[in-house]
């Protein structure tokens, strides 16, 4: 049985002179990247991790406020009964987390979860995250890559992509553009987060390459953020390459509000005539299994959708899986279907979509992926590898095989504490695997049969057949090209990941009792 108190239901200078390229070393550090001990990671913890003497040593229970205590609370009765690891962690769990003891439960949470977890955390306003898997940001619209000089804590920005409607977009930014400071200085550690996550106005000065390095263009852009809804199907087009038909679809979040959109564009690729597709996922973190498995109805073989055949598996801790399995035997299993449906018909976000009309028939996919694919995007190739040629082009995938729920407080109370109703946690539930059980995402990620390496500096647009990925696949589904300008000149570049802690790492459930995976 669940947890009685959980709910049994759904819910200095920066750049005045050319920087030599000698010895320069840019550690681009993309958005939403895999973590790693050699990336850079922002802070993830709410609380800045400014909470006392640590989460564990032993505190007078009159010294820890109320709020405090009931978060200990709420986060021991999420990792009690969600917890995928429950019984591994259960000591910490009871210790570590009791409310007489831990003065910092966001710390404690990340410190106590199960070695293989990266992603499980506690936030004392889960709202930002919850935004966040709805496509939803206060923003700027830009998505970052971060470099650094060696021996140096002076940072720098290349602009990967551009959001419709966004501010950057009205500015005139673009990709490929250097972002050499914040505010008038240098961008560096006691800034970098506040100028990469953009939630503020601020003036970004500009820079530019040259065969030296970069140089400072004496320009800057002013931005205000705004809250935007952020269109993850950024680019849909078809190719004609040797009489053949090949789509592509650059896609950026599985949000609930890009189904519709995901349907008409294969629908278009269908009557395009459509036999391969290059899906670009080099940006995509995660986001909703409805999507996933909406959209893996219309690139697998129409013949295994139409029988219904077996799509994924999924592994739930004991107490998740004996609720489930009293009314549905194949509670963790994922079978292909043209008919998804996202909560009840009461919920206000409530869908339920077909796909029948919308199998392109595909033949091949070639998938381009980076550092940034993660969770759902890692999924769908995982569940489609079985039935059909998928082709991975790009860098190795960051590695996330859970699938989790984000939990606010009323999600899984029936009468909310009112001290910690901003409180929340996003807690992995399962693993998922293939229909044999196997999973080549785990532990470390997809390795790409075919090296690409993501160069937004080269001055071509996304969706460019020039563009170093796309070019990479399209030769792959036999383009050929002559021989273009050379980069030797340019700095050599080691990429690294930097993990944006609201929309990264992201496969989230539609199952009773929680709504999200």
């Amino acid at each position: 049985m669940l947890t009685s108190q959980f709910r049994n239901k759904q819910n200095s200078n920066y750049m005045k002179k050319l920087i030599q390229t000698a010895g320069l070393l840019l550690m681009l550090l993309a958005i939403a990247g895999a973590c790693s001990k050699e990336s850079y990671e922002p802070n993830t913890n709410p609380n800045n991790g400014n909470s006392g003497n640590g989460s564990t040593d032993p505190t007078p229970a009159e010294t820890i406020s109320e709020e405090i205590k009931k978060a200990d609370e709420f986060a021991q009765n999420a990792l009690d009964t969600y917890y995928l690891w429950n019984t591994t962690i259960a000591d910490d769990i009871k210790n570590k987390l009791a409310p007489s003891v831990c003065k910092d439960p966001i710390t404690t949470v990340t410190e106590i979860r199960y070695k293989e977890d990266r992603w499980t955390q506690l936030f004392d306003d889960i709202s930002v995250m919850q935004e966040s898997v709805e496509g939803i940001s206060t923003t700027h619209g830009m998505n970052l890559s971060v470099g650094r000089f060696t021996n140096t804590e002076t940072f720098f920005f290349i602009v990967n992509l551009v959001y419709a409607n966004s501010p950057a977009e009205k500015a005139g930014v673009k990709r490929g553009d250097i972002i050499i400071s914040y505010n008038g200085g240098d961008i560096n550690q006691s800034n970098l987060e506040d100028a990469y996550y953009g939630t503020r106005t601020a003036s970004y000065g500009l820079g530019k390459w040259t065969d030296e390095g970069i140089e400072d263009m004496n320009q800057s852009v002013s931005l205000t953020p705004v809250k935007l809804y952020l269109d993850p199907v950024i680019i849909s087009k078809t190719f004609d390459v040797n009489g053949k038909k090949v789509g592509y679809l650059m896609y950026d979040s599985f949000d609930l509000d890009s189904a519709e959109k995901l349907i008409q564009v294969c629908k278009q690729f269908k009557a395009e005539g459509v036999k391969e597709l290059v899906l670009d996922l080099r940006y995509n973190g995660g986001g909703y299994v409805f999507t996933e498995e909406l959209l893996a109805s219309m690139l697998a073989p129409e013949a295994n959708v139409t029988a219904g055949d077996l799509y994924q598996k999924e592994e739930f801790n004991s107490i998740l899986t004996n609720a489930w399995s009293k009314d549905d035997p194949d509670f963790n299993k994922t079978y292909f279907s043209f008919t998804h449906e996202f909560g009840s018909s009461s919920d206000k976000d409530y869908k339920k979509l077909s796909t029948q009309g919308a199998n392109i028939g595909l033949n091949k996919i070639y998938a381009i992926v980076s550092s940034n694919t993660a969770s759902a995007s890692e999924s769908l190739l995982v569940g489609l590898n079985p039935f059909m040629d998928v082709e991975t082009i790009g860098k190795q995938t960051h590695g996330k095989f859970c699938t989790g729920y984000i939990l606010g407080v009323n999600n899984v109370y029936e009468k909310v504490p009112s001290v910690i109703s901003k409180w929340g946690i996003y807690v992995m539930v399962g693993t998922y695997s293939d229909k044999d059980g196997k999973n080549m995402a785990r532990p470390n990620g997809i390795t790409p049969g075919t090296a690409a390496e993501d160069t937004p500096w080269e001055g071509y647009d996304l969706g460019d057949e020039n563009e170093s990925m796309l070019k990479a696949a399209l030769k792959a589904a036999g383009k050929t090209y002559a021989e273009t300008r050379s980069l030797e000149t340019r700095p050599r570049l080691d990429l690294l990941p930097m993990h944006n802690k609201y929309k990264f790492g992201k496969r989230i459930m539609n199952r009773p009792f929680e709504s999200f995976r």
